[in-house]
């Protein structure tokens, strides 16, 4: 079962009602929450540049009994993380592959990646995630290293039933031109999977200057992404080997794309059928 962040929920729910300090407060917790959830009241307010009064109306504020309880929040986030590290990664040495049926394995660990997509990912999620879709004007789609090719599946699709979609999979100055054209009225979808490459967040942090909508794709709440999504898609994996596996991964992508098609039928037919008269010329090149 995977822990809400719900004091973040309700900071987001009641942001436009707090006052100055109290935001200050709130972003100081959203910015550094591992280190806040174990302070106390006298180190919190010190730390984020507060009052000890403005730490406990912010409580109130967030309709907790009082500081204590919105600690605990806090903490039920940060104790989940930590016994997410200890169980989302367990690979074989390369001696031990050879005393397994490696098809089974492969497959069978593909499975429970599969059973923890339900828990880690919910039918609102997607609707949310395809709202923005279909409200913004292009989308870009970018990965590398290891999620390059999570980026070509995902843009490669999508481009057939939506028009502008732009995948960025591989360094080249493309990323800056796409960055020149970016506005509040672009989705960006970045995809960033162990070991996490440094350059997925810095792009994240430029292109969300711009304004444009966040959408993080990763494994694990831990991941340098959080901090410029707007949106993150959490599907924790296990491995088996260094080869990641991706296949709860393209389920959720198809799920996505399958649920901008049925929300534009006819858009997307054309654009299929456009599709295919592309490949039928192309293929006498």
């Amino acid at each position: 079962m995977v822990v809400k962040n719900v004091l973040f929920d309700k900071i987001k729910e009641k942001g436009d009602s707090l006052s100055p300090k109290q935001t200050q407060l709130a972003k100081y917790l959203i910015n550094n929450y591992k280190i806040a959830a174990f302070q106390t009241i006298v180190q919190m307010a010190k730390e984020a540049g507060v009052s000890e009064a403005t730490v406990v109306r912010l409580a109130t504020a967030l309709d907790y009994t009082g500081f204590p309880e919105m600690l605990e929040d806090l903490q039920a986030v940060v104790q989940y993380e930590l016994k997410a590290v200890e169980t989302i990664r367990h690979t074989y040495r390369a001696d031990q592959l050879r005393e397994l049926n490696i098809l089974e394995t492969v497959v069978n660990n593909d499975l429970r990646n599969i059973n923890r997509l339900f828990d880690s990912i919910s039918i609102q999620e997607i609707e949310t995630i395809v709202d923005i879709i279909c409200s913004c004007d292009r989308v870009f789609v970018i990965g590398s290293y290891s999620s390059g090719y999570l980026a070509q599946y995902f843009g490669y699709n999508l481009a057939k039933v939506k028009k502008n979609v732009v995948t960025l999979s591989r360094d080249s100055t493309d990323a800056f031109n796409i960055f020149l054209s970016c506005s509040r009225k672009t989705a960006v979808f970045i995809f960033s999977f162990p070991r996490y490459p440094r350059k997925m967040q810095l792009l994240g942090e430029a292109f969300k200057k711009k304004g444009a909508t966040i959408i993080g794709v990763t494994d694990s709440i831990l991941s340098p992404l959080k901090a410029v999504s707007d949106h993150l898609l959490v599907i924790p994996q296990q491995y088996t080997s260094f080869s990641d596996p991706g296949c709860s991964i393209m389920l959720l992508l198809q799920a996505i794309i399958m649920e901008y098609i049925s929300r534009n039928p006819e858009q997307a037919e054309r654009g299929l059928q456009q599709f295919d008269e592309y490949i039928d010329y192309i293929k006498f090149l």
